[in-house]
């Protein structure tokens, strides 16, 4: 018995003294990262991008806020109201117009997201499920490929980025996955439930689509946000996550719907005040956070 446990104690020195690198994979310092080893990203070809927002309008509405969520078509938004929708015409300061609201076909077993060859599926349930499907031989059948149970319920559909898949959800967090096994890349905590869907920036238009797409074109991709509190609209790198520029609202006002990005980049959303009946929508823009130009001085004669 003895022997036995001075062998024990032997070996727990041993791997004490060998270091934590034996007992873990990817680095053995900062932050551990599931699936680091080999790293999940590569070494980026640029630097991050420095972005701010910055509000370019505003569009009264009379409120107050009815359901659905706002929702976009073609270039106009669509908010509903208690007296009626509205129709808003980002492409002309024209007023807003009435319109009987068509709502977009809820899909309560989750939207499939199809990627640009049409080979994959994916889609996210409210009751937390992430799961990728592959068509079969000869296109007739899909078959599971991976399946991810988070960690909370996730409502609103992922998003595709060439090689990744990225959503959020109840958990208060946005996550993006390798498209291919679902291996997690990154994770960032936003403070605060997560159930209107992100959105990419710049929009996904067919000319900057690609079928075959390497990870190193993620590098410029960003994803939106807007947490339930609606006290703000996030932007983060969706190369690993960082935020790069957060917009926030005044405390008597709150965002009431997710971010909706158009053809030119704009980006809308509604705002709601502490008196409901005063709604507008928001549009935004994404500049790029140049330093200003150094002053040259004057030269002397």
């Amino acid at each position: 018995m003895r022997a036995r446990r001075a062998g024990a104690a032997a070996i727990a020195v041993a791997l004490l003294t060998i270091g934590p690198a034996f007992g873990q994979y990817g680095p053995t310092t900062g932050e551990v990262l599931p699936n680091n080893y080999p790293p999940p990203l590569p070494e980026r070809l640029g630097p991050a991008p420095k972005l701010r927002f910055e509000l370019e309008r505003e569009i009264e509405l009379t409120g107050p806020i009815a359901r659905p969520e706002a929702w976009a078509e073609a270039d106009a938004v669509i908010v509903p109201l208690a007296s009626g929708a509205a129709r808003v015409d980002l492409r002309k300061d024209a007023p807003p117009e009435s319109v009987e609201p068509v709502p977009p076909v809820d899909d309560s077993e989750g939207p499939w997201v199809v990627n640009a060859t049409g080979t994959r599926r994916y889609r996210a349930t409210a009751e937390g499920i992430i799961e990728a499907q592959k068509r079969g031989k000869e296109g007739k059948r899909w078959k599971r490929s991976w399946k991810i149970v988070a960690p909370n319920a996730t409502p609103a559909p992922p998003i595709l980025l060439g090689p990744r898949l990225c959503y959020a959800g109840l958990d208060d967090r946005v996550t993006c996955v390798k498209a291919s096994n679902g291996h997690r890349l990154w994770t960032m905590d936003l403070g605060d439930r997560l159930s209107r869907p992100i959105a990419r920036w710049p929009s996904a238009s067919a000319a900057r689509v690609t079928p075959n797409t390497g990870d190193r074109t993620i590098e410029g991709e960003i994803l939106l946000a807007v947490p339930d509190n609606g006290a703000s609209m996030i932007a983060l790198d969706a190369y690993d996550g960082r935020r790069l520029a957060t917009y926030d609202l005044p405390a008597a006002a709150r965002l009431v719907s997710g971010p909706l990005v158009f053809s030119d980049d704009g980006i809308v959303a509604v705002r709601e005040a502490f008196d409901k009946r005063q709604v507008a929508v928001l549009v935004l823009r994404l500049v790029h956070n140049e330093p200003p130009p150094t002053p040259t001085a004057p030269s002397g004669r």
